[in-house]
């Protein structure tokens, strides 16, 4: 079984998983806790000195890690933030391959919360960043039927422990969506691959560019964009060349 914890950093999310998966042992459930802050953690040089241009072998390590433990039969918690319902869906997809059950699992507390206890934990997370995701924020089951959580915590009420009673409790219930055969749930739509893609562009940029005005901008040129190229009936690869191109006369100072 996979089970895709999500919510903006400095929330709790690794105190609940790593305490889910020793109630999971004891009900005889080999459980892995898995999440790209393991993976970054492997690479000394990262973690001293944070590369953006690393992020994406970070991600598909971090994916392929999944894949493995799954194939092995273990249940692994995807212990990341998981903002956007495109990095759920790819989690999604690996458990539909090795045909095991998946469950999402939604912890969330205001913003100013997560603050505040990422600053009493010294600030290992810069608040911009916790900012950033927050602002991103795909709220699942809002969109897509196959992203409705099993379970949503506010951690401004529950404790861990809690949380990981409410989160055994669901799971009793039965509530993990059943892969069975391989087979896909869903299929993403034009639109979806076009602003899945044009947000991982967007992203790589302005994480290297740190400039918040050029944020603004690159985001009301990739809501456009994502609307004129899906009427266009563009590919993908269609849409990216003609996205980097209209990001980079943007990043020149140029009109769009």
């Amino acid at each position: 079984m996979l089970i895709i914890f999500c919510g903006i950093p400095s929330i709790g999310k690794t105190l609940i998983a790593r305490r889910l998966a020793i109630e999971l042992e004891k009900c005889s459930y080999p459980t892995v806790v898995l999440g790209s802050d393991d993976i970054r953690r492997l690479v000394p040089a990262h973690v001293e000195m944070f590369n953006p241009q690393r992020e994406e072998f970070i991600r598909e390590t971090t994916l392929h890690m999944v894949d493995y433990f799954l194939s092995k039969e273990k249940t692994v918690i995807s212990d990341d933030t998981n903002y956007y319902n495109a990095m759920r869906r790819d989690l999604i997809k690996i458990a539909e391959k090795n045909r095991a059950d998946y469950a999402i699992v939604h912890i969330y507390a205001p913003l100013e919360l997560a603050l505040k206890w990422n600053r009493e934990r010294g600030e290992p997370i810069p608040s911009e960043v916790i900012n950033r995701i927050h602002d991103k924020f795909d709220i699942p089951g809002k969109k897509y039927k196959w992203d409705q959580p099993i379970a949503s915590i506010d951690r401004s009420k529950e404790s861990v422990e809690d949380s990981v009673k409410i989160i055994l409790q669901k799971l009793k219930e039965g509530k993990p969506q059943k892969s069975g055969k391989p087979k896909v749930l869903y299929k993403a739509g034009k639109s979806e691959e076009i602003d899945r893609l044009t947000r991982r562009i967007a992203g790589k940029i302005l994480e290297e560019k740190g400039d918040k005005m050029l944020a603004r901008r690159i985001s009301a040129l990739r809501k456009g964009f994502v609307r004129e190229a899906t009427e266009k009936k563009f590919t993908l690869e269609q849409a990216e060349k003609e996205f980097i191109k209209k990001v980079k006369s943007v990043i020149n100072g140029e009109n769009f």
